[in-house]
């Protein structure tokens, strides 16, 4: 592989990532200005029923087919000119991961100058928002990456079954990581897709109107459950297990602000956040993407807790929340806005990028500056090497494993990390 482990340093860098200035790619490799990710059939196909009418192209136009895809999304389709393309990486983590991977060292495409539009249907925390409502992140947290024991033998009083790596007790940082529980992303670019999304008329049905009425008596923190879908600035939950239910549900709220620094809300659950924006990390250690040009986008499709008048298994296994259908449509009536935005802007603004004034990138500070959550940058805030195989002087890792040790030595962890 191309990328196979952390590496040695190169130069110290500021908070602000630089601009990746491109060479001109050679002839017959596309250069899309956006990149739309969808995650299953659904998602993809309101793109490409509702496209043609944006004015901007067809998305049919070209298909293009590259080694280690989905079996059943074998092709990425872009416009005539290239400018827009869309892809379906399947559902969950692994799927996710080995389709972006696969996107990134296709070869068949210049993603320097990309923007990646991560767009799918998730659950919705009734505390922030609503059925149909659409949530642009600045952090994803992979909530479910810790230890799990069986709820029915928790000790009293204990809120979850969920506990932090190296940790004894839930809602306690962990100290042991793998570098994948949190990414940052540009929040000015975020801001900026917030805006254009903003002017989206977002869809509803009666149906979905009739469960929300079912949470007007949580009280006011509940507040933008009933109300109409709207566009929102929330963070995602990142998780294999579709959860239901409100002792998860906080659970995973805690953890997100936890590990997020207390600047994080949880308001959508997903699949596979995490796993795209790792792939994207090890990308543009190597420069083939810019991270300050990922925006991801979540629309609720159902709520991830029940109204006082249901249990969880029933909101679960229930159809009546009906949320679906507009949460898919909500993907392209938001998503197309954005779209629209950054090409109608491309020669004054998003060509050279946004720049960012907050902390990008994961947990352990891969692309330089110093992450305002966790243990902090473990290069000393400098941009880990392209193309490098090892932190260690002998390429061996042993400068990451010196600093797991450090670190778990400091909270009282026993253990050697495997390498």
């Amino acid at each position: 592989m191309l990328l196979t482990s952390i590496v040695a340093i190169l130069s110290t860098m500021m908070v602000h990532m630089p601009i990746v200035r491109a060479q001109p790619p050679p002839p017959g490799i596309i250069s899309p200005r956006i990149m739309i990710i969808s995650m299953f059939e659904p998602e993809a196909r309101i793109w490409h029923d509702n496209f043609p009418q944006s004015g901007l192209g067809n998305l049919t136009s070209q298909a293009v087919a590259a080694p280690g895809l989905s079996m059943l999304f074998p092709r990425i389709f872009c416009t005539q000119a290239g400018t827009v393309c869309q892809m379906t990486v399947g559902e969950g983590e692994i799927n996710s991961a080995a389709s972006m991977m696969a996107l990134v060292l296709s070869g068949s495409f210049n993603l320097s100058r990309t923007y990646f539009l991560l767009a799918g249907i998730a659950g919705v925390n009734p505390r922030h928002a609503t059925i149909g409502s659409v949530a642009l992140a600045r952090y994803a947290v992979q909530v479910a990456l810790q230890y799990e024991i069986d709820p029915r033998s928790l000790p009293e009083g204990w809120p979850t079954g969920y506990i932090p790596y190296g940790r004894a007790h839930p809602l306690e940082y962990p100290c042991i990581t793998y570098g994948t529980e949190v990414f940052e992303l540009n929040a000015n670019l975020r801001d900026a897709a917030y805006r254009f999304a903003q002017r989206a008329r977002l869809r509803d049905d009666d149906e979905p109107r009739r469960y929300r009425v079912l949470y007007a008596g949580m009280g006011t923190s509940y507040r933008m459950a009933v109300r109409p879908p709207s566009v929102v600035r929330c963070d995602s939950a990142t998780s294999d297990v579709y959860y239901s239910g409100g002792r998860l549900a906080q659970a995973f709220e805690n953890t997100t602000s936890l590990w997020t620094n207390g600047t994080g809300v949880y308001c959508m659950s997903a699949q596979e956040d995490n796993a795209a924006l790792e792939v994207l990390v090890r990308a543009a250690i190597e420069g083939l993407v810019d991270f300050g040009r990922i925006i991801a986008m979540r629309t609720g499709s159902n709520f991830d807790r029940p109204p006082p008048s249901r249990s969880d298994w029933e909101h679960l296994t229930r159809t009546d929340q009906n949320g679906f259908h507009i949460a898919v449509s909500n993907i392209y009536n938001a998503g197309i806005e954005i779209v629209g935005g950054i090409l109608a802007n491309w020669d004054c603004t998003f060509e050279r990028g946004i720049p960012p004034t907050n902390y990008i990138g994961d947990i352990f500070g891969s692309l330089g500056g110093h992450p305002d959550f966790g243990f902090g940058s473990i290069t000393g805030g400098r941009k880990l090497m392209a193309g490098s195989t090892g932190l260690g002087k002998n390429h061996t890792g042993g400068a990451l494993a010196a600093v797991e040790m450090a670190r778990r030595r400091k909270f009282g962890v026993k253990g050697v990390m495997k390498m």
